[in-house]
């Protein structure tokens, strides 16, 4: 632990000219905060601090100076006092829920406002963000309350907290689920999930399941209900019943064979509720609560503990043990969140906005009702015990051992509540919430009769939250508009306010009309019918793909079918009645497969030619020889095929050709009527140049026609090649003088 004792020490021994003692030197210039806040802090503790209260004297020495450069905007510190004296019965607010609600609507208006932060270094004003923005508190006790109502607010917020886990929403539906999936007997378990937004029973529904049968367990009755057609629930909430029983019979097996990651993320798939939990108030936060709650099962399963039922009763003692587990991090404190941390973390910190809350709590004593103290320099002080009347009480030395630990606490006290004001650079807003509000400021104000600057040691060592050292000091500044002004003048500036905070179900209602109200609701009706009416000025061009290729071009414009049919090459004509057995069919190719098999042979043939039969099976078997061809491409490409085309005028030109250009891909922007631009992807055959230096295309086909070849093969593929010489001429410069398309099955050279 810190002892300030040996600071202090130092502190009054060494002097600013030495002689006999160390030089002491003021760090008293502060390069972090505002001016104002400066003259607040300074207004505060010069009134509070001092060696009997507070160990040191917060003189001309120890007050702070301002060496940052901010402009000359006033920036007051505010102060608001939280009456927490009304609470609602029936939806009681605490003091905590009353200064979270405070401190998020306080953001908020100063989102709404536009605010704006100075930055020193290039001393220019911009936005107010959310990392700008801080909450500091003496503890973090208070954590879930705040957290739960920026949830609703709908604000990020980032908080180490240390529990929570077990209690938010989420995660007990889905452990319940799993209570269920491993005993479905468990009546409170079952009607929390029959609940869930999964299923959505009300509570209406779910007396009428009761109903069916009064004498048996919950499940039971379910299941006869679901047997008697399921009267009484709207039909929709019916599906949605069954649907969880089927799939609530495969969980449960799923959970004896399986393992128990798997099962709770089949419960996620089949229920949708992750995605349902995405879209509710701080969706990312639930979200990031049920990965957890998986990744928690993988790494309890990698330990020698297995099984649902085991791992519910791991929870379950967890949690009768009053454990928790923080909640999932879906936040960085890195992003742009409100910050949450306590006071000591804050320490070395600096922040654009500070709001330091719970300034109403009281002082942890804890350790003065022990029944003996402890002390460094004094030893041990023990209550006093009469055994024969068998009671205890107070020693002198135990009480003036207990004044003495007071008021160091007092004074440890004093040094956080100043670590808090000096963090802020620019806005510093003190939050607290008092009961008894009247009472306390009287009290408060009887310090506006002090004439001293310090005010009364009684009265700083007898207070019992910070409030009563603040309160005190500012009702005594001429500018106090909490009660009657004081006499003090002081430059500082301060806004002070006391807040009621009204109960949720009012605000709720509030909140309410003001949505319904119909001005701005007719207004916001008419925006979005607009937007949603409104109709793209390109909406054709969302439907065109900006990369295609020729083949999609064909099928798109419907001047062909599929370029290769899917009737395999060694198949009859006509359907046959039935297919026969697998084991009895033929090896076959694809038309498809067919076709790249042939293409392949041709991208390889020697351009002299294959005059014959032989010579081609031994070209073939030498591609599959090379594991160009398969095996089956092998043996069903037939080797006519290819003399064939060597005995033609087209092969004999493909032979006789000055250059040869095969498998020629090619890249074409192309640009529509539309005045949209694609860019046209394809992959040319051949193309031949002759020795009069005339070009010409060459596109080998492997269609299954027999009729009508030159109609057909020109319907197809007509326009396919209208694409290649039109994109040749314009990408080469050069003139195509035919476009040739070849029909394998038939040895036709057919001119386009």
């Amino acid at each position: 632990m810190a002892e300030p004792g040996l600071f202090l020490d130092k502190y009054s021994r060494f002097v600013e000219e030495p002689r006999d003692s160390g030089l002491r030197i003021d760090l008293n210039a502060n390069f972090r905060s505002r001016k104002e806040i400066l003259a607040a802090t300074n207004f505060i503790f010069e009134q509070i601090m001092s060696e009997t209260v507070g160990d040191i004297a917060y003189d001309t020495k120890a007050a702070l100076h301002a060496g940052a450069s901010y402009d000359d905007k006033v920036v007051p510190v505010e102060l608001a006092i939280i009456e927490a004296d009304a609470e609602d019965a029936n939806d009681e607010l605490t003091r905590k829920d009353q200064e979270a609600q405070y401190i998020v609507a306080r953001i908020t208006e100063l989102m709404q406002a536009n605010t704006t932060v100075y930055d020193t270094k290039t001393q220019t004003e911009r936005p107010l963000a959310y990392r700008d923005i801080v909450i500091i508190t003496r503890s973090m006790s208070w954590s879930n309350e705040l957290v739960e109502t920026f949830k609703e607010a709908n604000i990020p917020l980032y908080a180490e907290t240390a529990g929570g886990y077990f209690e938010s929403l989420e995660v007990m539906v889905m452990l319940n689920t799993l209570k269920c999936i491993d005993n479905p007997y468990q009546d409170i378990a079952l009607a929390s999930v029959l609940r869930a937004p999964f299923i959505g029973l009300t509570e209406n529904e779910l007396a009428h399941i009761r109903l069916t049968d009064k004498n048996v367990p919950y499940y039971d009755a379910l299941l006869q209900f679901v047997a008697q057609e399921q009267s009484g629930i709207a039909p929709q909430t019916a599906r949605k019943l069954t649907t969880f029983l089927l799939n609530f019979d495969k969980w449960r097996q799923l959970s004896r064979r399986g393992s128990l990651a798997d099962l709770i993320w089949q419960v996620y798939n089949d229920t949708n509720y992750y995605d349902m939990v995405g879209a509710m108030a701080n969706g990312k936060q639930r979200q990031a609560n049920l990965r957890a709650l998986h990744d928690r099962a993988l790494a309890y399963e990698k330990t020698s503990f297995r099984g649902l039922f085991r791992f519910l009763r791991f929870v379950d003692r967890m949690r009768l043990r009053g454990d928790d587990l923080s909640s999932a991090r879906a936040i960085g404190a890195q992003e742009d969140v409100v910050r949450l941390m306590t006071i000591h973390s804050s320490k070395g910190l600096e922040f654009p906005v500070v709001f330091v809350s719970a300034l109403g709590k009281q002082f942890n004593e804890q350790d003065l009702r022990q029944a003996y103290l402890f002390d460094q320099h004094f030893g041990l002080a023990v209550k006093a015990v009469d055994p024969e009347e068998r009671i205890s009480f107070e020693s002198l030395p135990y009480v003036a051992l207990r004044e003495k630990k007071r008021l160091e606490i007092r004074a440890e006290e004093m040094r956080i509540l100043y670590v808090a004001m000096t963090r802020a650079k620019e806005r510093l807003i003190l939050v607290g919430a008092v009961n008894n509000y009247g009472k306390s400021l009287a009290t408060w104000c009887a310090a506006q009769s002090v004439s001293d600057t310090l005010l009364p040691t009684y009265m700083r060592a007898d207070a019992r939250t910070y409030l009563d050292w603040l309160v005190p000091a500012l009702s005594r500044h001429a500018a106090f508009s909490l009660g009657e002004p004081g006499q003090l003048q002081h430059h500082s500036v301060w806004q002070l306010a006391s807040v009621t905070i009204e109960a949720r179900e009012q605000q709720a209602q509030e909140a309410h009309t003001r949505e319904l109200d119909e001005v701005r609701y007719n207004q916001a009706k008419d925006i979005i019918a607009t937007r949603f009416s409104q109709r793209y000025a390109h909406e054709t061009s969302t439907i065109k793909r900006t990369k295609t290729s020729v083949t999609e071009q064909k099928r798109l414009r419907s001047l062909a079918e599929q370029e290769e049919s899917y009737i395999p090459f060694n198949a009859p004509t006509t359907e046959a009645i039935a297919p026969r057995p697998q084991f009895m069919q033929q090896q076959q190719l694809t038309a498809g497969e067919l076709g790249t098999a042939v293409h392949t042979i041709m991208q390889h043939v020697p351009q002299e030619g294959l005059h014959s039969t032989e010579q081609a099976e031994q070209f073939i078997t030498y591609l599959y020889e090379k594991q160009l061809l398969t095996a089956t491409e092998q043996k069903l490409v037939p080797p006519e095929w290819i003399a064939a085309f060597f005995a033609t005028p087209l092969g004999a030109m493909f032979s006789n050709a000055k250059r040869i250009m095969r498998e020629q891909p090619f890249t074409w922007r192309v640009v529509d009527k539309d005045g949209d631009a694609q860019i046209l992807q394809g992959i040319i055959d051949v193309i031949v140049q002759d020795a009069a230096g005339d070009f010409y295309i060459i596109d080998y086909k492997t269609d299954n026609v027999h009729n009508n070849i030159e109609a057909v093969m020109r319907e197809r593929h007509g326009e396919q090649l209208g694409i290649y010489a039109e994109a040749l001429e314009t990408i080469l410069g050069i003139t195509i003088s035919a476009k040739y398309v070849y029909a394998m099955r038939t040895q036709q050279a057919i001119r386009m």
